[in-house]
């Protein structure tokens, strides 16, 4: 048993080109007329091969056919939203590789144990109150503030229809999510699938490094206190620091701004963000120490902003993704996401594991993102063997 890759090929195209730019990408954020549109097409391919389908409170999609043990599901999923100008494959490819599985074993008259869910979770990529929104919802993890409340009633969403989102766990027995890997490691090493053990943890924090503003003319360097002199002192220190430590913890430095900003004034002080990930909060917090002690005279806060903790997927689901590989003779390797996931916030309610497909020189979230359509085949028939493995259990 395969899954037809040229349908599978086909309504990814076909998604694709709703919110698609020539040059561009494609835009489809979550909440917007034309993610709407993307929502409408994904449901309609779950209704026309007969599924069940659903929406919750906050606007998550399920196609759901029932099995012997209609109270249980595995649910396969991820999301059709996108960054701006982002690329073809990130998110729809686990969605529309769900819905593939599930067609491909009706058609061969496959009789499910358990019930079989594909899900688009809403929000994925960012809104005004965080990623992964809609995940979040399903599992109950969220704390949201009276801004982040005001914003979602803009969008129609209320504090009940954030509580009514929330799935009970007991009714979930897996979730599977099939997505690019959105790095280098896979195509770079010839590997066609990726067994995802765990999801790095992503602390952001602010930054400010204080000096003394005066006259870029009439102070000589010698009388100077130039914040922003202190800061790429800062920023090499972290890079030092992140590479002392070691894989798989990365740091990164992607915003910075000196005041006052003009070009005839010494900057008196500069702000930036750090964002470290690592698949442990000990090392991270380890992170931050050192650089704070070693750049102890260079008048630096640290402020933390936020913090996704790390998690470890589950390993009887890894097992399962592994035998699948097995059976179907592609070449595989365990590794981390360096990327956050719907798979994040849903393996802390139940047994998860994700499957990773190469990404075209690592590119991704943007118009030259791409997958191979074999390597995209190899993940689908990948998810099909797992989901079976999963149903005999």
């Amino acid at each position: 048993m395969r899954i037809n890759k040229e349908r599978l090929k086909k309504h990814i195209i076909e998604l694709s080109n709703i919110g698609y730019t020539k040059g561009q990408g494609i835009t489809r954020q979550a909440f917007t007329p034309i993610y709407e549109e993307a929502k409408e097409y994904v449901k309609n391919l779950m209704e026309e091969i007969g599924l069940k389908v659903y929406e919750d409170a906050v606007g998550n999609l399920f196609g759901r056919l029932e099995g012997n043990n209609k109270n249980h599901a595995i649910i396969m999923g991820s999301h059709i939203d996108t960054v701006p100008n982002g690329g073809i494959f990130d998110g729809s490819l686990g969605v529309l590789g769900g819905i593939e599985c599930i067609q491909t074993l009706m058609e061969n008259n496959y009789t499910n144990q358990y019930s079989l869910e594909a899900a688009a979770f809403i929000g994925e990529e960012g809104t005004e109150v965080g990623g992964t929104f809609g995940s979040r919802c399903f599992t109950g993890e969220v704390d949201f503030n009276k801004e982040d409340f005001d914003y979602l009633e803009t969008v129609g969403i209320s504090k009940e229809d954030i509580k009514r989102a929330e799935r009970n766990p007991k009714t979930v027995k897996n979730y599977l999510e099939l997505h690019i890997e959105q790095g280098n490691i896979l195509y770079t090493e010839e590997v066609s699938i990726g067994i995802v053990k765990g999801i790095v943890g992503i602390a952001q924090y602010k930054a400010e490094v204080k000096g003394k503003a005066n006259h870029a003319g009439t102070t000589p360097m010698h009388l100077r206190d130039d914040a922003l002199i202190k800061a790429s002192k800062v920023i090499n220190q972290i890079n030092e620091t992140v590479n002392q430590l070691g894989e798989p913890l990365v740091g990164t430095v992607g915003y910075i701004k000196a005041y006052p900003g003009a070009i005839n004034v010494i900057p008196g002080k500069v702000e930036f963000t750090i964002e470290l990930r690592d698949m442990s909060r000990d090392r991270v917090e380890a992170a931050i120490h050192l650089i704070k002690e070693e750049c102890k005279d260079l008048d630096l806060s640290i402020e933390k902003l936020a913090y996704e903790w790390e998690v470890n997927l589950d390993q009887d689901t890894q097992d399962e993704i592994e035998k699948a590989c097995k059976d179907l003779g592609y070449n595989y390797k365990f590794m981390y996401s360096g990327a956050g996931h719907d798979a994040n916030p849903i393996s802390k309610i139940a047994p998860t594991g994700m499957i990773f497909v190469p990404s075209k020189e690592g590119i991704s979230h943007a118009p030259e993102e791409w997958t191979e359509w074999e390597d995209v085949d190899k993940g689908a028939n990948t998810l099909l063997y797992t989901l079976i493995n999963l149903d005999g259990e």
